[in-house]
């Protein structure tokens, strides 16, 4: 297999493991993200990581939840179908980065203005930090390689 081979290999694997594990990360965010089903409805029953978020007329669970379980499903299901051929789906690259990279820059001025919401500082915006460097270093316009490389499935 020749460089541009492996490298497209390589930006298809890290959008199935990106797709994959947003899709399955949202069992974990619905069970146990701090407006989750079970933290949410249960708040002892888990460690607190700060001060409670604010209260929500439906036993703990925020609207938010549901929103963000759909963008990222969404996302996650495209990476995954978007693997077969990295570099016609290479616009999921660049809405991964884009996204993550906006996404952290609205909430990093929210975790110092909202007492609730500091723990997003070592949680979520450095994982989002994770996903956009990782996107960006596994591009697959930054690989080696014409437009007519594809990698099947």
């Amino acid at each position: 297999m020749n460089d541009r081979g492996k490298q497209l290999r390589h930006s298809a694997f890290v959008m199935r493991l990106v797709g994959w594990t947003l899709s399955a990360g949202l069992i974990a965010l619905l069970l146990i993200y701090p407006p989750g089903f079970l933290w949410g409805d249960n708040p002892e029953a888990l460690p607190r990581l700060g001060p409670a978020h604010p209260p929500s007329p439906y036993h703990g669970l925020h609207p938010y939840l549901f929103m963000l379980g759909a963008l990222y499903l969404a996302y996650g299901i495209l990476m995954i179908r978007g693997a077969r051929d990295p570099k016609a789906n290479a616009a999921l690259f660049d809405f991964g980065i884009l996204s993550s990279v906006l996404h952290a820059l609205v909430m990093i001025p929210q975790a110092f203005y909202y007492p609730n919401e500091h723990a997003h500082l070592w949680a979520d915006i450095p994982a989002l930090a994770v996903i956009a460097v990782v996107l960006w270093i596994w591009h697959p316009n930054r690989t080696i390689g014409g437009a007519d490389d594809v990698v099947s499935a």
